[in-house]
């Protein structure tokens, strides 16, 4: 009978926690994944976390405390911090003011980390994942709540505008996002009151990718519920950081009716392949406006996306144009028809392929596997 050889942090987690006072939490076994080949992650040397972690660092945490505590250890050597439960990372003392926000409610992830839920409930409320200046780290299986902003700000001519995203990819390479849930969650645009005349907004995005970062993918996530999305680029003028980075794959995940910005790019080079969007121009909450924003520089390659959007006047709509000119459709469908943007909103198509392997699902496929395998508590 042969024996099959465990991974090494594998086999020594479950020897400690047989045999020892001092035991590691036994490693759950999406926690050894790396990134597959299939997205920019998993190319220039791929994206392996903290999938190599010695045996004292590898975590299970259920609170606030605790976590904070697995991030902080050992620096940017390998880890594995697995997640049992949802976490306040307010530690059930709301929020005063912005300055108390900004200095409670960041949760910073270190190079080299595994950061993934440990069952289907896991995820953070209350707090905002910070990849910041690394590299080298996995986010999986957890429901992030998008945080509340307690003290928007104000600016001219635009009103209202919250701060904090529910995830900041920033200066970071080598980042796998895979099977995480992003949600409004209880708290919903409906909820926003209004403050001298304006709607005081207090969500931001959920997802950003910017300044600098790089070999990024996103995969079997879930987005529900939110106006601006993904934004991925920092601004028109951040050229000297973004211009040639950027490298951001998206499949495999489902946008439920949120509203814009997915993504919206600026310099980047996107890959979005079989993922499924879903909305409707007239609701009365999160009402579509468009998916693609094609921003300064920016280039969107999409390939077999289903788009189910209810009383779309007509395909135009699904794409927006904010100073760039690249987007290149094959193989999607709109409303069960061919994906064909009209003559009255056509965009330069001279977009490369990206430079790994991957597979194509037949389009027609495309929703009913993201919505049966895309989101927490899926992997």
């Amino acid at each position: 009978m042969k024996i099959k050889r465990l991974n090494s942090a594998l086999a020594l987690a479950i020897t400690l926690a047989c045999g020892s006072a001092h035991a590691a939490p036994l490693l759950i076994k999406a926690a050894l994944d790396v990134a597959p080949p299939n997205g920019w992650a998993g190319v220039e040397g791929g994206t392996t976390g903290g999938s190599q972690a010695k045996a004292d660092q590898i975590y299970q945490v259920s609170n606030q405390q605790q976590l904070l505590d697995a991030l902080k250890a050992g620096g940017d050597d390998n880890k594995i911090i697995q997640l049992t439960g949802l976490i306040d990372v307010a530690d059930g003392h709301p929020y005063q003011s912005a300055e108390d926000q900004k200095a409670r409610s960041i949760v910073k992830i270190p190079s080299n980390t595994t950061l993934i839920g440990a069952g289907k409930n896991a995820g953070l409320v209350h707090g905002s994942l910070l990849l910041s200046e690394v590299q080298n780290v996995i986010i999986r299986n957890l429901t992030i709540e998008s945080p509340v902003d307690v003290a928007p700000k104000f600016e001219d001519g635009d009103g209202w505008n919250a701060e904090w995203d529910g995830m900041t990819v920033t200066g970071s390479q080598h980042v796998w996002i895979d099977h995480v849930t992003f949600t409004d969650g209880s708290f919903t645009d409906k909820n926003y009151g209004k403050k001298d005349g304006w709607e005081y907004v207090q969500h931001d995005g959920m997802l950003d990718i910017k300044r600098g970062s790089d070999f990024v993918t996103v995969s079997y996530s879930v987005f529900r519920q939110h106006d601006k999305t993904m934004l991925i680029g920092h601004s028109d003028k951040n050229a000297e950081q973004d211009a040639g980075k950027l490298h951001v794959t998206l499949h495999h995940n489902l946008f439920d009716r949120t509203v814009q910005r997915t993504p919206r790019v600026r310099f980047g080079r996107i890959h979005a392949y079989n993922n499924a969007f879903v909305g409707d121009k007239t609701a009365a909450e999160y009402p579509y406006l468009y998916s693609f924003g094609i921003g300064k520089e920016g280039g969107v390659l999409s390939e077999a996306n289903a788009f189910e959007i209810a009383n779309l006047p007509d395909q135009c709509q699904l794409v927006k144009e904010y100073k760039g000119s690249l987007f290149k459709d094959t193989g999607s469908m709109v409303n069960g028809q061919p994906f064909a943007l009209p003559a009255s909103c056509q965009y330069d198509a001279h977009l490369s392929a990206p430079g790994y392997v991957y597979r194509i699902e037949a389009v027609g496929n495309v929703k009913q596997d993201v919505m049966k395998h895309a989101g927490a508590g899926k992997v």
